[in-house]
């Protein structure tokens, strides 16, 4: 096709793709004529590794108790994610809240599960370990970079336990919220 320059200052005959790379810049485009960007064929995976491809966050107030010195799921702490690849990496961070005991020098215990069946911490002391009391509320603080190898939908849940048999609770009263963040990140 030829190429014509229009008395009017317009080019005509020139096909999509035809000008060279650097020739049309944000200032030649019409206000409004870009809608959405373009990720490529290949959707989220010509991102670079480290790239965060999706966050699901879930929170809760509930708070729960246990005696049990061997790990129990929380009824309430707890999100689910379906990586886009089989190869991401899932950044699982819990925090806020808090754990307390009614006797002083209680230890809790708490860990992440991946579909209540893979323990992700310790099988004994689990990710994290707090010495609780009466007289202190502290927050939880989890963070755990997890390989699930799936892209079908992953649950991951806090379990926790106490030491002794003494009762310890997660998340309790006036301790606030619990959030669970999941993060899919490419690989």
């Amino acid at each position: 096709m030829t190429i014509t320059i229009n008395g009017n200052g317009t080019i005509g005959g020139v096909s999509v793709g035809g000008l060279p790379d650097g020739i049309v810049d944000t200032d030649m485009l019409a206000s409004a004529a870009v809608t959405s960007a373009k990720v490529g064929s290949l959707g989220t995976s010509n991102l670079p590794a480290g790239s965060v491809l999706q966050v699901v966050n879930s929170w809760s107030m509930n708070g729960e108790s246990t005696t049990s010195t061997s790990f129990v799921a929380s009824g309430y702490i707890k999100a689910s994610i379906t990586p886009s690849s089989s190869s991401s990496k899932v950044l699982v961070i819990v925090s806020g809240g808090g754990a307390y005991s009614q006797v002083d020098a209680s230890r809790l215990f708490t860990t992440i599960y991946r579909n209540s069946t893979t323990n992700l911490g310790d099988a004994n002391y689990g990710l994290s370990r707090q010495q609780v009391s009466a007289s202190y509320v502290q927050p939880i603080s989890i963070h755990l970079l997890d390989s699930p190898s799936t892209t079908s939908s992953t649950e991951y849940k806090v379990y926790f336990r106490c030491h002794d048999g003494n009762t310890v609770y997660l998340s309790f009263g006036d301790s606030g919220r619990t959030n669970i963040t999941l993060m899919e990140i490419a690989a």
